[in-house]
């Protein structure tokens, strides 16, 4: 059997690392199964080994492949013919250490966690107590990205400059304005991923009720792509035209300006061509002066104007669906 070539696949940094090893090592991985030919976890074990500490050079080993996950990901590989495997980097949980002025939703931008999941891994602590030189628990990375990524398509949404860019093998696909959440609800900075898709979903506020009760607070969303959760099954996510209970659209179908109630809000029919492009699983970096870009696509954005991306001129305003 010839041996696949190996490729690790960190999301966060989008970064790909290829491991070599030799037929004669691969062969002396390999069993027969039922199904077919598997993987000896004893003989493969060392090779993950020293995957991880290649992956980590300083020696915190942060970062990881997952021995059951790679395994099953190989054996797959195996008995497909595949002639390239992908295997996921993972990255272990690590402790925060408190600095002075910090508060648990700064500390959750910061990072890119949302602070929902900070305060599962931190039972019974008190957050309006807190003290320089302190430790706190950090869940991994990881747990905003439940999905296998989709390595060839990445979302870059820059929240101060109110721009996104969809990029698909590294090269440009789309770049236009967008506009995110309000100050008093803002969209999280952080690495997510699509993780459902709805062509017209619903959400509410307290903001948009009216006095007479009635439909309170509800609006329609359109092409609705949820990316992260801000409580359990509250989830903030990529739209297009917001249909007010009112009649009017949120922002009046405008973009480029925070309008929104977390979300990510794009002209209505751009949000459909990202709707149809974008797969559950593919990579969302949304950056800000907080949360600065991990990948080099993010740098990218992070640096140059959203004319550098579209090279034209960009309206403001489009369609919108029929009230």
């Amino acid at each position: 059997t010839k041996s696949p070539r190996l490729v690790g696949y960190d999301p966060f940094l989008n970064q790909s690392v290829r491991g070599a090893t030799s037929p004669a090592e691969f062969a002396s991985w390999l069993e027969v199964e039922a199904n077919g030919l598997g993987l000896r976890a004893d003989a493969y074990a060392p090779f993950l080994d020293a995957q991880t500490r290649s992956l980590n050079p300083d020696g915190t080993e942060v970062r990881y492949l997952d021995p059951l996950r790679s395994k099953d990901v190989l054996r797959e590989a195996i008995n497909t013919g595949a002639s390239e495997v992908t295997m996921r980097i993972q990255y272990r949980p690590q402790q925060y250490t408190i600095q002075a002025g910090d508060a648990g939703f700064r500390i959750s931008r910061r990072m890119g966690i949302p602070f929902f999941n900070i305060q599962q891994a931190n039972p019974n602590r008190n957050w309006d107590q807190m003290f320089p030189g302190e430790t706190i628990n950090l869940p991994p990375p990881d747990i905003t990205l439940p999905l296998d990524p989709v390595p060839t398509k990445r979302i870059v949404v820059n929240l101060n400059e109110q721009f996104m860019v969809a990029f698909e093998n590294n090269q440009v696909r789309y770049a236009w304005l967008i506009s995110s959440g309000l100050e008093e609800y803002p969209t999280s900075p952080g690495t997510y991923q699509i993780l459902s898709k709805e062509e017209v979903a619903r959400g509410s506020s307290f903001t948009l009720c009216n006095e007479g009760g009635g439909n309170c607070g509800q609006w329609e969303m359109y092409w609705f792509m949820g990316m992260y959760e801000v409580a359990g099954g509250v989830m903030n996510g990529f739209h297009g035209a917001v249909l007010l209970p009112n009649g009017a659209y949120l922002g009046g179908g405008n973009v480029g300006a925070p309008y929104t109630f977390g979300c990510v809000m794009s002209v209505n029919d751009q949000a459909e061509t990202l709707f149809n492009w974008a797969e559950e699983g593919v990579i969302v970096e949304v950056i800000s002066n907080e949360y600065l870009p991990k990948s080099d696509l993010g740098q990218l954005v992070w640096t140059q104007p959203l004319s550098a991306f579209q090279g034209q001129s960009v309206a403001t305003t489009g369609s919108v669906p029929a009230a």
